[in-house]
């Protein structure tokens, strides 16, 4: 349960971030409904995720999760580029994020 909602946490970060792009100096609503619900969201999951999981544990993969899913969009969604030394240091937090799961 706990991972599931550490999970679900980080993936609203992910999506509350996404509406930053979109916000236009805070004159669109939908962008700034969404960032607010998302980072809502993913804090309560988080801090209910906390509850469980030791709080350094859970820290380290919903960030790790918020990068590794913002740079995911930015290749994807916005076509934007990464270079080779930035998707190195993403595969050093993902190993970091997997470690730190399988250690708690």
């Amino acid at each position: 349960m706990a991972w599931g909602l550490l999970l679900l946490a980080g993936l609203e970060e992910v999506i509350a971030t996404i509406s930053m792009k979109y916000l236009d100096g805070f004159k669109k609503k939908w962008p700034i409904i969404i960032l607010i619900v998302g980072f809502s969201l993913s804090f309560y999951c988080l801090s209910t995720a906390m509850q469980t999981l030791p709080a350094g544990v859970a820290y380290a993969v919903w960030t790790g999760i918020g990068s590794i899913g913002i740079t995911l969009a930015d290749l994807f969604w916005f076509k934007e580029k990464i270079n080779k030394f930035q998707f190195l240091s993403l595969l050093f937090i993902l190993i970091g994020v997997v470690g730190m799961s399988l250690t708690s």
